[in-house]
């Protein structure tokens, strides 16, 4: 769900025929389910692989990885483990990336679409 906020402020200049508007645009973007049941956010994946974050519970405790696999492997190429920090900054990146997240398109049925 995203909603938008929309100002327009327009400067009119009769005698030369002419206005300028400035445009000023405030999106919000909500995600919910971010992680699937298996606790992975996938941000990136092709018919190799696919990269993003786990979500583990160890000794009670939430605890987050950085991860990356070949869907030919039976496990992860590399799983390192990192704060909830980088989960948030590589979601803020990923939506500000266009070509990748562009305004919130994560990976289908891993991720919110």
């Amino acid at each position: 769900m995203s909603s938008v906020e929309r100002r327009i402020d327009v400067d009119l200049d009769a005698d030369d025929n002419a206005a300028q508007a400035i445009v000023e645009e405030r999106r919000e973007l909500k995600i919910s389910e971010l992680f699937n049941n298996n606790g992975e956010l996938r941000l990136w994946q092709d018919s190799a692989g696919c990269s993003g974050y786990k979500r583990d519970e160890i000794d009670g405790e939430t605890a987050y990885f950085s991860v990356n696999t070949r869907f030919d492997e039976d496990e992860w190429i590399s799983k390192i483990r990192c704060g909830e920090r980088a989960v948030h900054d590589a979601i803020r990146n990923h939506i500000e990336e266009r070509h990748a997240g562009g305004v919130g398109n994560f990976v289908k049925r891993c991720s919110p679409p």
